[in-house]
């Protein structure tokens, strides 16, 4: 199995879903409030939007924000297991360490930081997430196909390095730096940028086929990166950013460079390496976008770094 890849049942969803065998037989759980069916349990009322809300958002962006909140209930049970204990620790610790809630507060945003720590936080050589174990309790529980499909495709996303190509209508043109994939993308937060922008965001495909449009999703505010001089922002150069994966990509251990740099954007090289890149290069921010500057793996690029934030930018 390759670094970048979960495609078998891992040892914590073996060992949760016998867990919750035993607990069925003990009726000491309320296993239709996991499954939460066409009527929904009350749970869901909890989740961090409603139904009502959902009707004025467009329904690519309606259908992950509703599978968002289904997940986000059931790993709020699976995170009280004991075999679910290092990643709930692991989200635990880095929601205390960068406290996500989008600038001022801290750069990392709500939807940024929700979807690394289901998603991306990882453990074992399987890399199992709370993702991948909600995967496998919802499927044993009955959950329905269509929001297990959900789960599949937020639990294969990951964040990325588009270049950003134009507009079309309100569509944002985005292609990704080293893969050269290309996203017609609705971006919810409002910001349609610039041609030549580089975008740290996380592309969602449309789901089912009655949806097929050829559109494509940008769940978290973007992340517009530049490079910082002499309190002045300006654009990145993506020439550099090429360079930056020539020097980070034979540090992930993965032969194939497509698999690299999968493991690269998902995990980084080490548990929390997007999430200090993104405390660090943050510039500035607007409702609708936030600005970061400079490199993962160069500390004296990055504004905030540990190494220069008593000096100041260069």
């Amino acid at each position: 199995m390759s670094k970048s890849g979960n495609n078998t049942r891992g040892p914590v969803a073996r060992k949760v879903l016998k867990a919750l065998e035993k607990e069925k037989k003990r009726k000491t759980i309320d296993f239709d409030s996991l499954r939460i069916g066409a009527k929904q349990a009350a749970e869901l009322e909890r989740g961090l939007i409603t139904e009502t809300e959902m009707r004025d958002l467009d329904p690519l962006h309606a259908v992950y924000v509703y599978a968002q909140n289904r997940i986000s209930v059931l790993v709020e049970q699976l995170t009280g297991l004991p075999p679910c204990a290092r990643l709930a620790q692991a989200y635990a610790d880095a929601e205390d360490e960068y406290m996500p809630s989008g600038p001022p507060m801290s750069p990392l945003t709500m939807s940024y930081f929700f979807c690394w720590g289901v998603f991306d936080s990882s453990v074992g050589d399987s890399r199992e997430t709370l993702g991948t174990v909600a995967i496998e309790v919802g499927s044993a529980l009955g959950m329905e196909d269509s929001v297990i499909a959900l789960f599949r495709h937020m639990q294969e996303s990951r964040m990325g390095l588009y270049m950003h190509q134009g507009t079309s209508d309100s569509l944002v043109m985005l292609k990704e730096l080293i893969t050269g994939k290309e996203h017609a993308c609705i971006v919810p937060a409002g910001y349609m940028g610039q041609p030549g922008e580089i975008w740290f965001v996380r592309v969602l495909p449309e789901p089912f086929a009655a949806m097929k449009t050829g559109r494509s999703l940008v769940f978290n505010t973007p992340y517009v990166i530049g490079t910082w001089s002499k309190d002045r922002f300006s654009p990145a150069n993506p020439q550099e950013w090429e360079a930056f994966f020539d020097r980070a990509l034979p540090k992930t251990g993965v032969d194939d460079i497509g698999q690299a740099h999968t493991h690269l954007m998902k995990y980084g090289l080490t548990p929390n390496y997007w999430n200090e890149y993104v405390m660090e290069a943050y510039v500035n921010h607007r409702q609708d976008m936030i600005l970061l500057a400079g490199f993962p793996d160069v500390p004296s690029s990055r504004p905030h770094s540990r190494m220069t934030e008593d000096l100041g930018p260069e």
